[in-house]
């Protein structure tokens, strides 16, 4: 009576921990409801324009610059407008894009009314307008001037502006 009484104990504790071990596995379900929770928690109490801002700096790539994380963004586009001698140079400060090339322009307009030396307007494949406060060979001075625009700038900036694109093919 005694064996059978311990043997009863030990499948009902067998029993217990298999069904504890297999309802604890991980999967792709758990995770994501677990990341999701996570999103949920850090979006509390913010609006929907913050929520986007956040997730269009968070689409813009930082390197490691002299000790300096920099928004750098790699991209082919061609100089539509301004620049040095009518073309853009390696590093563009972007401090703006627009979809439509009115808009774009306006802006370097008052770039150029305010005095910044190179302003550009880049477009890529898409017919997506970029406009550059400066174009220039130096990534030295380009992070000189986001850093610049980035406390005294002559037009609003909205994350995740400014920041410095690199022409894959300068035009």
């Amino acid at each position: 009576m005694k064996n059978s009484l311990t043997g009863l104990v030990a499948s009902v504790l067998l029993i217990a921990a298999a069904s504890a071990l297999s309802g604890c596995k991980t999967t792709e379900a758990n995770y994501r409801q677990a990341y999701e929770r996570a999103l949920e928690k850090r979006n509390e109490g913010l609006t929907q324009e913050e929520i986007a801002a956040i997730a269009r700096e968070e689409a813009i790539p930082r390197t490691l610059f002299r000790g300096d994380s920099i928004p750098l963004k790699g991209m082919y586009v061609k100089c539509v407008e301004g620049g040095v001698d009518g073309k853009a140079l390696k590093y563009n400060v972007v401090v703006a894009s627009f979809k439509q090339r009115f808009n774009a322009s306006s802006v370097m307009k008052r770039l150029a009314a305010a005095g910044c030396p190179s302003p550009t307007l880049l477009a890529d494949a898409d017919e997506r307008y970029f406009i550059a406060a400066q174009t220039t060979a130096s990534l030295d001075s380009a992070v000189a001037t986001m850093h610049s625009l980035q406390g005294n700038s002559p037009v609003a900036l909205r994350p995740p502006f400014p920041y410095i694109l690199q022409s894959a093919s300068a035009r």
